[in-house]
């Protein structure tokens, strides 16, 4: 029988500590397959009802897979398991559009920073034949596309991974929050001239190595896109 309180817990919050610790230790990695519950639960001092009830709350939220008849995996789509847990934490904290740009930027910043020294050949080429690409006629739709793998590109350039995902994530949630977003921004040929412009600019200080060039590229980039999302928002209901 389980004794309700395991060093001033309960017994699934002792069980979970377990296992967090085991993955914050480095003792579990991913793909690792996960001592099976009889043994953990002899190891815990715990029922193997509580183990069985933990690892279905892990497999819910996307953190082990749950094989029958092979056993249990340590799984995780860093990006949907971000997700998840991010969304509903923004949607109690009522996190709003602008506040997750601001943020969206301070990482691209960054990124840049990083990617004049770590960007290979090869990825610069990549992000040169995305801008000849939407040298080419095409629908705001299209462009908007070709304008979000340009600036992925430029982020996976700096080789860090937390800021790849964390990036990603936020343009995800931009999108949830003003659908289409990039978008409604190309539709004025004028504003996309600009963020064409700007696009180039920071692609040619890229081969530069010049940082200077390239922050300011970025600043152009990101008052156009700013004064958009501040018209957006206005219109949105309260």
């Amino acid at each position: 029988m389980d004794t309700p309180k395991l060093n001033g817990k309960k017994t699934y919050e002792y069980v979970f500590d377990y296992f967090s610790d085991q993955i914050l230790s480095g003792e579990l990695k991913l793909n690792d397959k996960i001592p099976t519950e009889r043994e953990i639960a002899e190891k815990l001092g715990v029922s193997r009802n509580s183990i069985r009830e933990v690892m279905h709350m892990l497999e819910i939220t996307g953190l082990i897979e749950c094989l029958q008849g092979s056993g249990n995996y340590v799984r995780c789509d860093p990006m949907e398991y971000m997700m998840k847990s991010v969304n509903m934490v923004m949607a109690l904290m009522e996190i709003d559009s602008t506040e997750i740009f601001h943020i969206r930027t301070g990482y691209e910043y960054a990124a840049i920073r990083l990617a004049i020294d770590a960007a290979t050949p090869e990825e610069l080429e990549e992000m040169h034949q995305i801008l000849i690409q939407m040298e080419e006629p095409m629908s705001s739709r299209e462009s908007a596309k070709l304008d979000v793998k340009f600036h992925h590109m430029l982020v996976n350039a700096s080789h860090n991974r937390i800021l790849i995902l964390y990036s990603s994530m936020l343009d995800n949630l931009m999108d949830q929050f003003i659908e289409n977003f990039r978008t409604k921004i190309l539709m004025n040929r004028m504003r996309a001239e600009l963020l064409r412009r700007s696009h180039w600019g920071i692609y040619n200080a890229l081969m530069e190595k010049d940082l200077p060039a390239a922050m300011k590229a970025f600043d152009k980039h990101f008052r156009i896109v700013e004064d958009q999302l501040d018209k957006l928002t206005q219109k949105e209901p309260d």
